[in-house]
């Protein structure tokens, strides 16, 4: 399959894998779609796709046109940016731009309507885009942490 070529993803089909998972890991398995699902949390691919529905235009990672993003969704356990137990490297956690609103806009429509989002755990605040993550929570509701 060549990379230019367009991988759709199960459970969240307005994207395609590379948007989702870091340039080397689609090479390595571009093959393989399979494996790359197996990368993600079911709920964090449902509830990404929730997003894109509810706030139009969302951006992960753009390498693939180009762009400078490939760690914003998936990222392999050896990745040194973020947290060292991030709920990326386990197919939990993204971060999006949205082209028509905000991360705080975002972050606000979320809190009040978290009946929209159930999967959603955790938010970041403080932040230029919005990360959420689908994390197993030792608290009830939507938990809104800093870096």
């Amino acid at each position: 399959m060549a990379l230019k070529q367009r991988v759709a993803v199960p459970l969240a089909p307005s994207f395609i894998f590379q948007e989702l998972v870091p340039k080397a890991t689609f090479e390595l398995f571009k093959d393989s779609p399979l494996f790359l699902i197996n990368c993600f949390d079911a709920r964090a691919l449902r509830m990404l796709q929730k997003l894109r529905e509810k706030f139009g235009p969302c951006t992960v990672n753009n390498w693939y046109w180009g762009g400078a993003n490939q760690y914003r969704g998936y990222r392999p356990l050896d990745c040194t940016i973020g947290a060292k137990r991030s709920q990326h490297k386990l197919g939990k956690g993204f971060d999006c731009s949205f082209k028509n609103y905000t991360a705080q806009q975002v972050r606000d429509y979320v809190l009040a309507h978290p009946e929209e989002f159930p999967d959603i755990t955790a938010i970041e605040g403080l932040v230029s885009w919005f990360h959420f993550d689908v994390r197993t929570p030792t608290w009830t509701g939507i938990k809104v942490f800093n870096p």
